[in-house]
């Protein structure tokens, strides 16, 4: 089950992106995901090659996971 906080009560999810090597990679990611349905926010960490997003319960990990798979950068979830 997604992780929430009392002041956000969308799930949050981290997923680990070992092919996001440069900017360019970080904003084909970005743009992956603000481009999602459902998908509040969402940031990326260049240095740790990892993505964080927070969404509704509309839209699962795993499909999330998918859309960036399809664009080229394989995500594995490690939180959420």
């Amino acid at each position: 089950m997604p992780r929430t906080h009392l002041r956000n009560p969308m799930p949050e999810t981290r997923f680990e992106i070992a092919q996001m090597h440069t900017q360019d990679d970080a904003d084909a990611v970005m743009f992956e995901l603000q481009d999602l349905p459902c998908v509040n926010m969402a940031d990326v960490d260049l240095p740790k090659r990892q993505a964080w997003v927070s969404h509704t319960n509309m839209i699962a990990a795993e499909d999330i996971a998918a859309k960036l798979e399809e664009a080229g950068f394989s995500a594995i979830l490690i939180e959420g």
